[in-house]
């Protein structure tokens, strides 16, 4: 008997499996015996140790099995679908439990400015169907920066694990995704020892050096980027409307708790707190006028500072950890090259830290 339409119940859905359902679950001839040796074996061409489990219910004639990896199962599913009419069959109906190979992607954003509709944009490129489930939120209820889609993938194509939105990483999980090199995003090999471009792909050159011009990483044309993209202008555009500046008056009265400044004996500023008492009248302060002929330099540290004072704490791993998810593709590269340079642990640490202290 052919697949026919149907579906599994969402809470007993496993990856990598099939339910097969007995039209006579009486029939004892065609019980589990059955469906091992002739529907999996003969004609699913499937060996007992690629069968990693099967939960059978013999009274209602159903039988979930679950194949020891994806390749034993979307095997399986092409002899099915090519040869659904095969009399060893007959009586049986046969469904995947997630209907066209159904998978949930978890996308990790490192910015919350990045809107949805272009994340969804660049993962509808490799999707028959994607649907947005929610943003993944922690114990705390606060959002993560990790959003959930359900999707089907277009034949043989995966969406990228890692992408570009402008200057922003993008990194995409899902259950059986292949080895995927973060440096030049592309399956079937991982990042060490990769030689490729990160432009175009292609070995021989690095993407500092690479002839080929950049392309727009949301739209993939040329001629502009991604700050330019017409695109991104028409979403802009229609999208929520700027909310009018408000302009705050910084001058306010002292209140409870707040403070005065005054001038000691030697003409010194001191920094006195207002106190109150419960059922008191609150003191009358006059305006303090300051005048001083010193000019007072206060100096903001450097981004590379302050990322610095930020790392400097951390370990070894979780300093290369940073790095793999580091947004600016120049200063990924240098470190890149700084860690893959050096040999000991300790010298990587020193040289990436003295390396984050010089950004501007």
């Amino acid at each position: 008997m052919a697949t026919e339409d149907g579906s599994v119940p969402a809470f007993v859905r496993v990856k990598n499996s099939i339910r097969v359902i007995a039209a006579n679950p009486e029939n004892l001839e065609r019980g589990l015996a059955y469906v091992v040796q002739v529907i999996l074996e003969d004609f699913g061409r499937v060996v007992k140790r690629e069968i990693l489990a099967i939960q059978d219910y013999p009274k209602r004639g159903v039988y979930d099995v679950t194949f020891g990896g994806e390749g034993v199962y979307r095997s399986f599913m092409g002899i099915l679908q090519v040869f659904s009419n095969d009399p060893r069959l007959d009586g049986f109906k046969i469904l995947p439990h997630f209907a066209e190979e159904e998978r949930f992607l978890v996308i990790k954003s490192y910015s919350p400015f990045v809107p949805l509709k272009e994340i969804e944009a660049v993962l509808g490129r490799y999707c028959k169907k994607l649907a947005f489930v929610g943003k993944i939120l922690n114990e705390l209820g606060i959002w993560t920066l990790k959003y959930r889609f359900k999707a089907v993938f277009e034949k043989d194509t995966y969406p990228p694990a890692r992408f570009r939105l402008g200057t922003v990483n993008i990194d995409c999980f899902f259950n059986g995704m292949p080895v995927f090199c973060k440096r030049c995003r592309q399956y079937g090999h991982a990042m060490e020892g990769c030689t490729l471009c990160q432009n175009c792909g292609k070995d021989g050159h690095d993407g500092k050096s690479c002839p080929i011009a950049k392309k727009c990483n949301f739209c993939l044309q040329g001629g502009h980027l991604y700050g330019g993209c017409p695109q991104r202008k028409v979403e802009k555009a229609a999208g929520d409307p700027v909310m009018p500046s408000t302009s705050v008056d910084l001058v306010s009265p002292l209140s409870d708790g707040e403070v005065s400044i005054e001038k000691d004996s030697k003409g010194q500023l001191v920094v006195k707190r207002i106190k109150t008492v419960k059922g008191k009248k609150k003191p009358e302060v006059s305006p303090v006028f300051v005048e001083s002929s010193e000019t007072v330099v206060v100096e903001s540290r450097s981004r590379g500072e302050k990322l610095y004072k930020f790392y400097k704490g951390k370990n070894t791993a979780e300093i290369k950890d940073a790095v793999e998810g580091w947004s600016d593709s120049d200063e990924y590269e240098a470190m890149d090259k700084i860690i893959s340079g050096t040999q000991e642990n300790k010298d990587i640490r020193k040289a990436v830290l003295s390396y984050i202290r010089g950004l501007m």
